[in-house]
Formats: C-alpha cells, sequence, structure tokens
C-alpha cells in the first residue's frame, strides 16, 4: 500500500462526528425487521422447513445478512423504504391461515431441578447476539467504502455514530452472556472466586494474542491507523480480554453492591476524575509519551467499558433464569434453595421483558435528560458517562425489539413447575432451533471466530484494493461477497459442529 493512499484512507475516517441517534435507531430496526420477516415466514410457510435446502439457506442470508447490509449503505438514507420492501409482501402470508400448534408447555420438576435447566438457551437473545456481531462484521469492512455514510463511522472525540455504538454493543452482549456461567455457579453452590479469576486469566489470553497479532500485522504491513481511537499500540482485542478480568478479580466487592449498582458507582467515579482532575484534558490534548500517554484513550476507557460490561451482567441475571428470582432487578441469584424459597417474594422482581421494558425507560429518560443539561456529550473516545448510558438504553431497548417479535409470533414460553415426581425435568431446546434462523444459530456458535475471521479479510480486502475509490455498485458486490463468505464458514462450523469460540 503506498504511503499516499494510506493517508487517504486515514484521512477518510478521521474529524468525523457522526449523526443522530434516531437515525441509528432506524437504520438499526431492521434487524428487528428482519427477525419479523424470517418469522412469519418461518411459520406461515414451509420454506425454512428443510434448513439445508438451497433455497432456505439463500433466503436466510438474504434476510439476516443483506437486509443489513442494504440498511447501513444504499438504503441508509430511506430506510421506510427498505422496511416496507421487507414487509409489504408478506401480508398475504400473514392473512393466510395456518393450522396452529398449540403451545407447549414444558413441565419442570423443581426437586430435579439443575442449574442447565434453570438458564435455557434463549431466542431472542440468540438472535440479538447474532444480528449485532453480523452488523458488526458488515460495518468493519463497510467504513472503507464510500457508499457507508460518513455519519456513522466512529467519531473523533464528541458524538454518536453506529460504530461507536457497536463497540459498546460488543462489550454489553459479553457481560450479558457471561451471567449464564455465574447464574449455574450460584445455582449448584459451587461457586470459587479464586478458581473463577484463573479461569478468567486463561481465557484472556488468546485474546490477547490476537490483540498482539493485530497490532503486529498493522505495523508489518504499514496499514492505515486512526491513533485517537484507542492509541498508538491499543486496540479493540486488548480491552476484551482485560474487562472479564478485571470483573473477575473484583467480584466480591461487585456481588456486594450488586453489578448494576457497580457499573453506576465506577461510571460517576470515573466521569468527575474525567471532568474535575483534568483527566479529560489529558486524553484530549496531552503530548502521546510514554506507554500510558501513547495509549491513553484505550486505558482510560476501560472504566467506561466496564460499567457497560456490568449492565449487561445484571440483565443477564434479569432475562436468563427460568423463572423471576428474587429482587433480580439489583441482585446476583442465589443458590437452587434459596431461589426456590424466595420465589414467591416479588420485590424488586420482574419477569424478563418487564424487566427490558423498564431499564429501555429508566436509561433513556437519564440519557435525554443528561445529553439536555450536561456541558458534556457522548464520547466513545473516553468511554464516559453519557456513553455508557447510551449504549444500554440501546441494548435494553433492541432486547424488548425481539423479545416482543418472540411473543407475538410464537408465544411466551410455558413453564409448568411442580414438585411431581411424575413430571417431565427436561427443558430441551427445542424452541431455540425452531424459533431461530439457523444462519443466526451458526454466527452465535462462533461468534469470536467469526469475528476475527471478519478482521482478516478486511485487512485483506484494504491491502488488494483501494476501497475509498470503488463505485457502489462494485463496493456493494463486494460486500456481499464478504458476507457471503463469513456467512458459509460460520454454517460449515455449525453444521459440523466444530466450536472454536
Amino acid at each position: 500500500m503506498s504511503a499516499s493512499l494510506k493517508e487517504r484512507k486515514e484521512e477518510f475516517v478521521t474529524g468525523l462526528t457522526g449523526g443522530s441517534t434516531i437515525d441509528i435507531y432506524g437504520v438499526t430496526s431492521v434487524s428487528i425487521i428482519s427477525y419479523l420477516v424470517w418469522s412469519i415466514l418461518k411459520k406461515k410457510t414451509s420454506v425454512f422447513s428443510d434448513s439445508n435446502d438451497v433455497q432456505a439457506m439463500v433466503l436466510d442470508f438474504l434476510i439476516n445478512w443483506v437486509l443489513l447490509l442494504l440498511s447501513v449503505t444504499c438504503y441508509s438514507n430511506n430506510i421506510i423504504t427498505l422496511i416496507a420492501a421487507s414487509m409489504i409482501p408478506l401480508l398475504l402470508i400473514v392473512l393466510r391461515r395456518t393450522k396452529e400448534s398449540g403451545r407447549k408447555t414444558i413441565k419442570i420438576n423443581l426437586t430435579t431441578l439443575s442449574s442447565t435447566q434453570f438458564t435455557p438457551i434463549l431466542a431472542y437473545v440468540t438472535v440479538y447476539r447474532a444480528q449485532m456481531m453480523i452488523i458488526t462484521c458488515i460495518c468493519i469492512l463497510s467504513v472503507d467504502f464510500p457508499v457507508f455514510p460518513r455519519r456513522f463511522a466512529k467519531v473523533e472525540t464528541w458524538g454518536t455514530s453506529l460504530m461507536d455504538l457497536g463497540v459498546g454493543s460488543f462489550v454489553f452482549s459479553m457481560g450479558l452472556v457471561s451471567a449464564r456461567q455465574t447464574i449455574r455457579q450460584r445455582f449448584d453452590s459451587n461457586y470459587n472466586y479464586v478458581r473463577n479469576l484463573i479461569t478468567s486469566i486463561k481465557n484472556s489470553i488468546p485474546i490477547l494474542v490476537l490483540g498482539a497479532l493485530r497490532l503486529t500485522s498493522v505495523k508489518l504491513f504499514d496499514y492505515q491507523e486512526h491513533i485517537t481511537e484507542y492509541g498508538m499500540h491499543w486496540n479493540f482485542f486488548f480491552t476484551l480480554s482485560l474487562i472479564p478480568l478485571v470483573a473477575n478479580s473484583f467480584a466480591p466487592i461487585i456481588d456486594l453492591l450488586s453489578p448494576i449498582v457497580t457499573g453506576f458507582i465506577i461510571m460517576l467515579l470515573y466521569e468527575v476524575v474525567l471532568t474535575k482532575y483534568e483527566l479529560l484534558e489529558y486524553i484530549l490534548n496531552s503530548k502521546r509519551e510514554g506507554l500510558i500517554g501513547m495509549n491513553k484513550e484505550g486505558l482510560f476507557s476501560l472504566a467506561g467499558y466496564l460499567a457497560i460490561y456490568l449492565n449487561g451482567i445484571s440483565l443477564g441475571y434479569t432475562i436468563l433464569p427460568l423463572f423471576p428470582t428474587c429482587k433480580n432487578l439489583l441482585r446476583a441469584i442465589g443458590s437452587k434453595d434459596e431461589c426456590l424459597s424466595n420465589r414467591k417474594n416479588r420485590a424488586f422482581t420482574v419477569s424478563p421483558i418487564k424487566g427490558l421494558f423498564i431499564l429501555a425507560a429508566l436509561f433513556h429518560a437519564l440519557y435525554y435528560i443528561l445529553d439536555t443539561c450536561y456541558i458534556y456529550g457522548v464520547s466513545r473516545r473516553m468511554a464516559n458517562s453519557l456513553y455508557v448510558i447510551w449504549v444500554c438504553a440501546y441494548n435494553y431497548t433492541f432486547l424488548f425489539g425481539f423479545k416482543l417479535v418472540e411473543n407475538l409470533i410464537w408465544g411466551e414460553p410455558q413453564y409448568e413447575l411442580t414438585r411431581s415426581e411424575n413430571k417431565i425435568t427436561a427443558v430441551n431446546d427445542h424452541r431455540h432451533k425452531d424459533c431461530v434462523p439457523v444462519g443466526l444459530r451458526a454466527v452465535n456458535y462462533n461468534g469470536l471466530t467469526v469475528f476475527v475471521l471478519a478482521n482478516v479479510l478486511t485487512g485483506l480486502v484494504n491491502l488488494t484494493f483501494s476501497t475509498i475509490d470503488m463505485s457502489d455498485i462494485m463496493a456493494l458486490i463486494l460486500l456481499i461477497t464478504y458476507c457471503a463468505v463469513l456467512s458459509a464458514v460460520a454454517f460449515f462450523l455449525y453444521t459440523k459442529r466444530i466450536h472454536i469460540r
């Protein structure tokens, strides 16, 4: 890559100010629409009866990958048209009468209830995580083409953009799913702080290696860099590796205060240090001297990302268990005996859909107040308080949206809890398979692998093509091919039951 082309590419993603949050919500709402479209086709037709059928696979790809790609590129200024084009052909299908198979009730024996049964796989969470991964993979390559609006690329310092939101959402999702293992350990009275800390250290090493490989390849191939994003050496893989490790290190304190309260405390303390003790001035204007100075954005933004991660964990405690547990909006899950004995205690206890609605409304109200009254705006570069609140508000809202679609099309899962010995005790995953597109299950099965492959392909494309000079049509052809490769690899690994990470 010539130096001039490298400089042009760096300039292409530098000094940006983002766009409106309404615009971001509009284009990403296509992810919920795509799940609605797939669910209607699945329930009302036989097109997805065989997931290995070529027609079904292509349609799955078009709905769950191409629609999202179009929403952030050529239809980004005309989302209503894209949504209408997706939904109008379904009207006749919606009106068609089909034989309704009665909602299956899963009978649970509380006496023999296991921790795995207590935390079943949730269809709408799988859809949310996979769609988030897909749009992230789309954006990291699309941003290098003119067809991708500059308002969606990461802002320089202040403002909101789609890619800024994606980084925080990735961390939020990571916190959400990490809660499952903790719930199971506590349910089985098998939680061990030291063991979990050692495990988190082991889990962080592969991601640290990926970060080191990315850093080395960027320097080796003279790849374009945006230094104010994380710093001169830091990258997102380092952030991903350290956040769970920090959270596990302070687990006793987090459990004592609750994850959501701890997240608020960290967010507020960090904001005070930023604004009252000149950390903000240091990050924005100081010279890049020493290892800390050269990577100040990546190092100090860890506080904000940790707050986001803890909010994800807190939500996991609310929505992942089989039934609402005592004070599930505020506290961690207890042992099996504690969960069962306090099942009728409704203080600060909500169902998943109510919890999502309350949290979405609360965080959006808080965001609106701060955005209106506070002197500072959203800054992904520093991961400040307004950024933390915005990311959490968005993820609560879209999880609520996916849950609404699931309930609307498939109905709320029905469980019958009993202590009778002659009742079925298995919580199977038939609903997960029936209500989630196979393409999304495949992405979710090897999420980190898909993300790493997307980064590798992005690098190869940028080293091979002058992306900033490419026409919109050629860019879309290349981007669709890129998405097809990611989808095909994910599907192959899933069908062969090869789980990397």
